[in-house]
Parts: structure tokens; sequence; C-alpha cells
């Protein structure tokens, strides 16, 4: 708890040093767009804008938050590196003129402590702030409407979501838009034989003093170990890989499964769009992952066991409602979901709720963003 107390205090003395330093050395950057997803990583939607850019509108001037030892940062051109953190982060970060992220306050030298202060008008910042999205919007999410965060634009990726927003969050039909994401413009089948499983997080875990009793630990072990699912990866020669939420990386090690058909997959090793373009099915609970693997017109499987109290405890059902606006099976028991998953006819796939979600399919989402922005 001290440690924590003592990084926010340093955090935001810094903040205020480099805010009059900025001030007094009269630094301007209004040409500058400042881009990042959360500071450790280039693969999502920033990362596929940032490369759009790159390669179809050079002349403008662009620089990557991102941690210099992190394994995505080889994918960033050298000369616009700004490393998380670092002085010319804080000197970007107070004066570029466009701030574009996946994540609220994502460009930012520390997400939690900076939407704070953003949340109680502290914080001083020129730039624009562009919402890009980690993942389709499906509930309501208060951090992100305009009385906390108070955003420029807001990238939504799917019709439905683009309404929801519109209505719900307090922003005006100027700031929301619907352009499709940055990095469904790269979404191209490329199926292998294999099966991914992405569950999501809950807020509650991270008040469990022992991950390996919880519910959902259990629930998904024992997935990875049924002889049932396991028996049908061997007869199909099929891999299944488990790579769960951002935030259940640090408890991947506590995962694991008697058979070398079930990889357990981590965040340094496997990239998650590569994932979903290379796997014919996806098992997931409440992962807006789902949105992509349905956008793909793949089969999705449901397994929500803790449904209840995800909608108490986690986040309340929004707009989007599984049964009738669903892409694939709802499952809350282990061996329906297995029984679902081994009789599963792709001749009877019906992707009506897919195509009425998504309605652009041109693979020109980075080039609509582009114009957005230009438009700031």
């Amino acid at each position: 708890m001290k440690n924590k107390i003592f990084k926010m205090l340093f955090c935001i003395i810094k903040y205020i040093y480099y805010y009059f330093y900025c001030k007094i050395k009269k630094i301007n950057n209004n040409d500058l767009w400042l881009i990042s997803e959360r500071g450790t990583d280039a693969r999502d939607n920033s990362y596929h804008l940032y490369k759009y850019i790159k390669n179809n509108h050079p002349e403008i001037n662009i620089k990557y938050v991102i941690n210099i030892n992190s394994v995505d940062a080889k994918k960033i051109h050298n000369e616009d590196i700004i490393n998380y953190g670092s002085k010319e982060h804080y000197i970007y970060f107070l004066t570029a003129g466009k701030l574009i992220s996946t994540h609220i306050m994502g460009y930012s030298p520390d997400m939690s402590i900076f939407w704070r202060l953003d949340k109680y008008h502290l914080l001083k910042i020129k730039g624009k702030k562009i919402m890009l999205q980690h993942g389709i919007t499906q509930n309501y999410i208060e951090f992100m409407s305009k009385k906390i965060a108070n955003l420029d634009l807001f990238i939504c990726g799917a019709y439905p979501e683009y309404n929801y927003i519109l209505n719900n969050y307090g922003y005006d039909e100027n700031i929301v838009k619907y352009t499709g994401f940055a990095r469904y413009d790269n979404l191209i089948n490329e199926e292998k034989n294999q099966i991914l499983v992405m569950p999501t997080f809950r807020k509650w875990l991270n008040y469990e003093s022992n991950f390996t009793q919880t519910e959902y630990f259990i629930k998904w072990n024992s997935l990875l170990n049924n002889n049932k699912l396991i028996k049908y990866l061997e007869d199909n020669n099929l891999t299944l890989i488990f790579y769960p939420h951002y935030e259940i990386q640090k408890n991947l090690h506590h995962f694991s499964s008697k058979s070398d058909k079930v990889i357990i997959a981590d965040f340094n090793h496997f990239d998650v769009q590569q994932l979903l373009k290379e796997s014919k099915m996806l098992i997931t609970d409440y992962s807006s992952v789902f949105f992509d693997f349905g956008y793909m017109k793949k089969p999705v499987f449901y397994y929500q066991f803790d449904n209840k109290k995800f909608r108490q405890h986690h986040y309340q059902e929004g707009y989007f409602n599984y049964k009738t606006m669903g892409f694939g099976s709802i499952n809350k028991k282990e061996d329906e979901l297995i029984n679902k998953i081994i009789n599963y006819n792709s001749n009877e796939n019906n992707f009506k709720r897919n195509l009425e979600f998504f309605q652009l399919y041109d693979k020109n989402n980075c080039n609509r963003i582009y114009k957005e922005i230009i438009k700031l």
C-alpha cells in the first residue's frame, strides 16, 4: 500500500514539474500525434492505426509510447519510440496536439493516476483526446462517459455500439463516430486446426487471496482437463490454446493441462489478433474478442457459468443481449459446452446477426479514423 501511495505521489510531482517546465520553455508540439495502447504493447487498434499512418501519411509527425523493453517495441520505428514514463513521455503528453489510445489515458505516464486527475479536472493537457477503444463496448462503463473522460473523438467498431454510445454516454454526433476498428482492416482468416479459449477477467479477483480457490480458476482449469474435450482434440488433431485476459496473465502459471494438445499461452509469446485469425472456433465468456471473431464469421461458444455474479459485481448488461444478438450458443455447464463443440456442424452456419451488427466490411477503417482525426 505504501509503495502505491509513493508511486502515485512521485508521478504527480513529476507531472507538476514537467507542466511548469513546458510552460517556462514554451514547448509547443501541436503538430504531434502521440499514440499508445497501455505503454506496454503494440498489437491493438493503436498499432494498426500507427502502421497505416506510417505507410500512407508519412507527413504526419507521430510518436508511439511504449516501454523500450516490451516485446512489441521492435514493431515501432526507432525514431518514433517514446519510452514509457520517460522525460520525453511527460513532455509530449503535456504538449502534443493529438493524444490517441485504445484506453482512457493510455497515452499518459500512468492510466490509473491520470484518469483520476482528469476526472476531477486537475489535469492540464493541450491535446485532443481520441479513444480508439480496446474492444466493442457492450455495457455501460461510466469512466468512459463525457462527464468523466470528456473525449474529443470516440471511435466505434459496430453500428449498434455507435447508437448505444451516442444515446447513453453524453457525447454528441460530432464526437462519436462509427468508422470500424483499425485492427479490423487486418482481420483476414488464416485458419489452422486450433480452438481458442479466451475468458475475460473479473473485478472481484483482485481481492481474492487465493486465486486457485476461486470459481474462475476451478471452472476454466477443469475445462482444460476435460477428458471428453481432450479426446475430441486428439481424434481431430486439434490444438486448444488457452489465452486469458491481460489482467489474468499474472496468474497464468496456476493453469495446467494433462494433455499436450492444450497450450497455456502467455502475452509475451502470443499475439491476440494472430490467434483470432488462425483459430477455427472461439470459446469465451463475456470477452469482447468474440466480436472480432464474429467479424470474420467464425463460430463462437459462450461459457457463462457465473452470469448472475458477473452482472452484479463486474458489468451490468448493456444493449447487447447474448440470447437475441449473440453470435453463438450460451452454455452454463461444462458438459453442455463440450457437447455443443463436438456436435457443431459448419453447414448450419447462419451469420445474419454478424452482418447486421457489422455494417462496414470494406477494409477502410483506418482511413476513416485518420480523416476524423484530421477534422479535429
